[in-house]
């Protein structure tokens, strides 16, 4: 269980840090680098994961694998679309011959685009957890409110198989719009 954690949180920053690797790589390709040299480089300059990944990616042609085999086990052991655009811009320039530089911008672009985008989401979804609850919340606190100031009504829930129906059918409605809220805030974070 500690291990699948440890292995989303680097998932995770990995996807924070690909962003700037692209622009890295990018500005290294723009200074006259190849890529294997930007990837050298950056490897011992970025932090981990990505730092990580990228000295083993280089290792991995020092030892005589072709960059493209080495960008195609790093995307396979990864299995991260944000890997994907990024080795995608490196094959692009590197194998079909492309603008490296401009492909590896429009990754950074496109990365830090879809960061921007995720993070808009889970605060959208904050918002709509936070209307959910006032909503699940809100009868509850109006049936105890108005049993606090007409004790009738109190009587009425508590005392009678109407009200104790008319309260479980209401615990009941409740409980359903809390589990189809949050379904939905569910479904919109995916």
């Amino acid at each position: 269980m500690a291990s699948v954690r440890r292995a989303r949180r680097s998932d995770r920053l990995l996807d924070q840090q690909l962003p700037g690797v692209a622009a890295g790589l990018a500005r290294s390709v723009h200074a006259g680098a190849t890529l294997l040299v930007a990837i050298e480089d950056l490897g011992k300059l970025a932090a981990a994961p990505s730092g990580d990944d990228l000295a083993t990616l280089a290792s991995a042609v020092r030892r005589g694998s072709s960059l493209d085999a080495a960008l195609g086990h790093w995307q396979r052991s990864r299995a991260d679309t944000s890997v994907e655009v990024l080795v995608a811009a490196c094959r692009f320039g590197h194998v079909e011959g492309g603008d490296l530089a401009a492909a590896l911008d429009g990754a950074a672009v496109s990365l830090l685009d879809r960061i921007e985008v995720a993070d808009e989401a889970r605060a959208l979804s904050s918002q709509a957890r936070s209307s959910a609850a006032v909503l699940v919340a809100l009868p509850l606190l109006g049936a105890a409110g108005f049993s606090v100031l007409d004790p009738a009504v109190a009587a009425t829930l508590f005392t009678t198989a109407a009200g104790w129906f008319c309260l479980l059918v209401g615990l009941g409605l409740d409980a359903l719009g809390a589990w189809v809220l949050s379904r939905m805030v569910r479904s919109a974070l995916r």
